[in-house]
């Protein structure tokens, strides 16, 4: 048997995120049998010597450097994946393009909407070493959980109907003590917002991939409780200049309605993040905290039997990714939407077929996030303003083109 091709990784960021995309480099091979590529984990990049070591160490990583740019030039480095504080992601994003890499990137994209689109120009222009077209991805990972993914084929099929309302909320408590010190995501600088990028992020893209519509118009409304906050190092106090909690309404492509919430001050709220799309037809809602699950109603149902009903989506005969893990029933957790998210990216990077969200659906998403925080700011509905260049469906539909939905 031929071995695979091997696809070298430089991954930045060794903390939360790093943590969580260091085991899916650990575990893609593991799971996926058909996975197109022998995974190494080549490089981990931070500052602190010490903790990045660590890091390296625990999670089987090779090498370790303190700066991207030393070893952009190697050219045994495949994929660069960037796992960092938000103001850090336009700047080695570009860097990797740059230098011929393929490049995965957390979420956010970016800060503003024109560092996510000229990051999305740079990496159309960027070719690899061997003249081929750089590849990129953004870590919505949520997308591959097998419920989330068996939800958007229901609707892509027409189980619901037509879409008519879309409501989410995402809702933490990790900042409901005002005593509690100020982290990266508390500073607009580093950040761009608070839990409006950070959570809402999720909810949009959730809402483009289940549903396939874009937004329209927005409405926004913004909070900050705790205006000031013990600094981290315990010397004083900062300043907080982003949203504790951040809701929006919202007009949708086909004119159906929306609504979101984020907050990180919502007690006895750990990660609920739930989303729950109304149509014509029927519904379906998802819930984080019950990743495994789906609702479903259907109007079609005979009466006597109408009402919702849930689904356990780990069977590996119906289900995506299901099968590459444990038998029928057998569920998986956080940490696999990462490593299926990961598969996904490889088999299109293999096949040269779409991968979805790519950094086109990181300006959508960004475009969103922007329009909001006007809206926040002026009291006043504010259009999305979609840049024809990027503005595309990337819901279900092209979703299930690309290699990691074929089921």
């Amino acid at each position: 048997m031929a071995s695979k091709p091997i696809l070298n990784v430089a991954l930045v960021g060794y903390a939360f995120m790093g943590r969580a995309h260091s085991n899916a480099y650990q575990q893609v091979n593991r799971f996926f049998a058909d996975c197109p590529f022998e995974v190494r984990r080549k490089v981990l990049i931070g500052r602190s010597q010490g903790p990045l070591e660590e890091a390296a160490r625990t999670w089987g990583w090779e090498e370790t450097a303190n700066d991207l740019n030393i070893i952009l030039g190697r050219e045994d480095i495949h994929l660069v994946d960037v796992g960092t504080p938000n103001d850090s992601h336009h700047d080695l994003s570009i860097a990797a393009l740059k230098a011929g890499k393929h490049v995965l990137c957390e979420k956010p994209l970016a800060l503003t909407t024109a560092q996510a689109r000229e990051m999305t120009v740079v990496a159309a222009k960027a070719k690899t070493a061997d003249g081929k077209p750089v590849r990129t991805g953004v870590w919505h990972n949520y997308r591959r959980a097998p419920a989330a993914a068996t939800a958007a084929g229901m609707i892509r099929d027409g189980k619901i109907g037509e879409v008519r309302h879309v409501r989410g909320v995402y809702l933490q408590d990790w900042l409901s003590d005002p005593k509690g010190p100020a982290t990266w995501r508390m500073t607009a600088k580093a950040c761009g917002s608070g839990a409006h990028g950070d959570l809402n992020a999720h909810l949009i893209d959730m809402t483009r991939f289940l549903t396939g519509l874009e937004f329209d118009e927005v409405s926004g409304l913004q909070q900050t409780f705790t205006k000031k906050r013990p600094a981290a190092n315990g010397k004083g106090t900062i300043t907080v200049d982003v949203d504790d909690a951040l809701l929006f309404l919202a007009k949708m492509s086909n004119g159906a309605t929306a609504s979101f919430e984020a907050t990180r001050v919502a007690a006895g709220r750990k990660n609920y993040n739930r989303i729950e799309i109304n149509g014509t037809k029927g519904s379906l809602v998802w819930n984080f905290e019950r990743m495994n699950e789906l609702e479903f109603f259907s109007f079609e149902d005979e009466p006597r039997a109408q009402g919702f009903r849930t689904i356990m989506c780990m069977n590996g005969g119906a289900h995506p990714y299901a099968g590459n893990y444990w038998p029928d029933g057998h569920i998986i957790g956080y940490e696999h939407t990462f490593t299926n998210h990961l598969y996904d990216f490889l088999v299109a990077l293999k096949s040269g077929k779409p991968f979805r969200p790519d950094f086109a659906d990181g300006v959508a998403n960004q475009e969103v996030l922007d329009a909001s925080l006007e809206s926040a700011k002026s009291s006043r509905w504010v259009k999305v303003e979609h840049s024809q260049k990027f503005a595309k469906d990337a819901g279900a539909r092209a979703l299930k083109k690309s290699a990691g939905i074929s089921h």
